[in-house]
């Protein structure tokens, strides 16, 4: 099964701008657990997460500081014609649970450990 039959195409944006605090209010109204973080031109910089947002806390770091100010990561990313199997190999190698879907340098779509899981699973018929 490929990325692009399980991802979701809604992707909500941040910029490298915008606040801790944007981020976690558009992840709470959007009832999702990561927003992707471009820059000025709108190319995909990073992505800020549940697990960026605990450890911001713990760490005392503002929630008014921009999200530029936070240690960048690797952008790691997922292409639409790459099996699901390969994705979620991704995801584990670098612990995470969310990975932006591209196409050229256009973000195309999220896919969560979640949606993989859940896909992997239909392909052995446990899941629905």
């Amino acid at each position: 099964m490929e990325v692009k039959n399980v991802m979701s195409d809604r992707v909500v944006y941040c910029t490298t701008r915008d606040t801790i605090r944007c981020a976690v209010s558009k992840m709470y109204a959007y009832n999702i657990g990561s927003v992707l973080v471009v820059d000025d031109v709108g190319n995909p910089v990073g992505i800020f997460t549940e697990r960026d947002l605990v450890k911001a806390v713990a760490e005392g770091i503002s929630l008014d500081t921009p999200l530029e100010k936070l240690a960048p990561k690797e952008l790691i990313k997922a292409y639409p014609n790459e099996s699901v199997f390969m994705a979620a190999q991704k995801m584990i190698e670098h612990n995470i649970r969310h990975i932006p879907v591209v196409e050229g340098n256009r973000v195309v779509g999220i896919l969560s450990i979640r949606d993989a899981l859940r896909s992997l699973m239909a392909l052995e018929g446990a899941y629905p």
